[in-house]
Parts: structure tokens; C-alpha cells; sequence
């Protein structure tokens, strides 16, 4: 008989940080409809507990809202203990939680940029994928088994003027991913990336004076494939994997602002 080729997410537990809203948020309700209990990781109350309603109204499955911060280790080691106590088990980790710059910093060669606008980004990109993935690996190596996926960016594989500290934090996050996922494989944990590129999401409200593209997809896309890696049998991995709208959006938008 062939192997199913696609693996149900049933009974499995996930956690998925910036939860809150957008992708992170999109992902989270995509994963309880997969029938996963998910820990919904973020820092506004009000928003994870929309996040947790909505989950509740959509299907059947338990979740936990966690009021946590990606920079803080401490967060990180308490959102890993807080799952297990509720769950017994961490099976998924999405981590999507990400900034594309400080709010209202706008739009800056790396000369004009400080050195608080670097560390802000660079700690929740980057240290923040650090302290998501340590927290949550010694629990999936005791079981041999789990699934993490980091939402990187396109701009984990080219540089863009104006925004040096996201490109930098995300080429690490690309980087970190390969590394970890090459130094666990042998314990039954599959780690990926994720590198979106321009969809119809919240960064667009931290882009500064640029207008978002017309008729970009909807945020729903990155969710959908995110899904679909944690779902493939465990014999597979996308690795680093770029998604991206299938129709050009040059000269219009962001592509086309001077």
C-alpha cells in the first residue's frame, strides 16, 4: 500500500508565536482547523485573546494565549513550560512573530540608522528565532519527534535599500534554520524556512510612505503552505523555501515608489 502523502495534524500540539494577528494569526486558526491544539504566543492581550475566540468559533480544539515577548529568554523557556502543563507535549513551532522596523522610525540608509532601530529589529528577527527555537528543542528531542517553521522573508535572500536591519536579521533567520535543522534531523525534528515575498499583510502598515502593491494575495496563501510543510511525511523537507504572488507587480507600488 503507498504512504499517505500527507500527514494528519490531529491531536498535535503547536505553538505559534506572533499569533496575534497576520500571518502568525492566519496560521494559528489554519492549524486548529487541521484539528492541532495551539498556544497562541504574542504581547497584546486583547488581540490573542480575538485570536483564541476566534479558534474557538472555528473548530473544535483547545487554546492557550500566552502574553509574551520573542527578546526574552525568560518568555521563551515559560511559553515552552506553560505548553507542556497544558498539553503534555510541543509537537509544532511556528515562528512567525517579526517587525519590519520600530514604528514611525521610516525610511533610513544604514548610516542615518541608530543603533537602538538596529537592536530592535535584529533582536525580535533574529534573537527572537534563536530563543523560540532553544526553548522548544529539548522537549521535541526527548520525544523524537516535531516541526518547526521560521518565517524568514524574500528579503532573506536579497537585500533591499532602506531596510539593512530587516534584510540582515532575515538572511540569519535563513541561515540559524539550516544550521539547527541539520543539528537535529537525526533526533526526528524537521526544521524549515519560510521566506514569504510580497502579500497583502500587516507589515504594509510599517513600510513608512510607500504605498503596498495593487492586488496583492491575500495573507491566507502563507498560511496555506505553511500548513502544507508541516504536513508533508516526515521522510521531506522544503528546507528554505521562497512563496511569492505569481503576477508581477513591478512599476506599481512599492516596486515603482521613488
Amino acid at each position: 500500500m503507498p504512504q499517505e502523502t500527507i500527514r494528519s495534524l490531529a491531536g498535535r500540539v503547536a505553538i505559534v508565536t506572533g499569533g496575534s494577528a497576520g500571518i502568525g494569526r492566519l496560521t494559528a486558526v489554519a492549524l486548529a482547523h487541521r484539528g492541532a491544539s495551539v498556544a497562541v504566543v504574542g504581547q497584546n492581550s486583547e488581540r490573542l485573546a480575538g485570536a483564541c475566540g476566534e479558534i474557538r468559533a472555528a473548530a473544535a480544539t483547545d487554546s492557550i494565549a500566552l502574553a509574551l515577548d520573542v527578546r526574552c529568554e525568560s518568555d521563551m523557556a515559560a511559553m515552552a513550560a506553560q505548553t507542556i502543563e497544558r498539553f503534555g507535549r510541543i509537537d509544532i513551532l511556528v515562528h512567525s512573530a517579526g517587525v519590519l522596523r520600530p514604528m514611525g522610525s521610516g525610511l533610513k540608509r544604514i548610516d542615518q540608522t541608530s543603533v537602538a532601530e538596529w537592536d530592535h529589529v535584529v533582536s525580535t528577527n533574529l534573537t527572537g528565532t534563536f530563543l523560540a527555537n532553544r526553548a522548544v528543542l529539548p522537549q521535541m528531542i526527548r520525544q523524537r519527534s516535531g516541526d518547526i517553521v521560521n518565517l524568514s522573508s524574500k528579503s532573506g535572500r536579497r537585500g533591499l535599500a532602506f531596510d539593512g536591519p530587516y534584510c540582515a536579521s532575515k538572511f540569519g533567520v535563513v541561515g540559524l534554520t539550516e544550521a539547527i535543522a541539520e543539528e537535529v534531523k537525526s533526533y526526528g525534528v524537521r526544521v524549515q524556512s519560510l521566506l514569504p515575498g510580497m502579500f497583502l499583510t500587516g507589515v504594509w502598515s510599517q513600510a513608512g510612505p510607500l504605498p503596498a502593491p495593487a492586488q496583492l494575495p491575500p495573507a491566507e496563501r502563507v498560511a496555506e503552505m505553511i500548513v502544507h510543510m508541516i504536513s508533508l511525511p516526515p521522510d521531506t523537507t522544503l528546507g528554505s523555501t521562497i512563496i511569492e504572488p505569481s503576477a508581477s507587480q513591478a512599476e506599481t507600488g512599492w516596486r515603482g515608489a521613488r
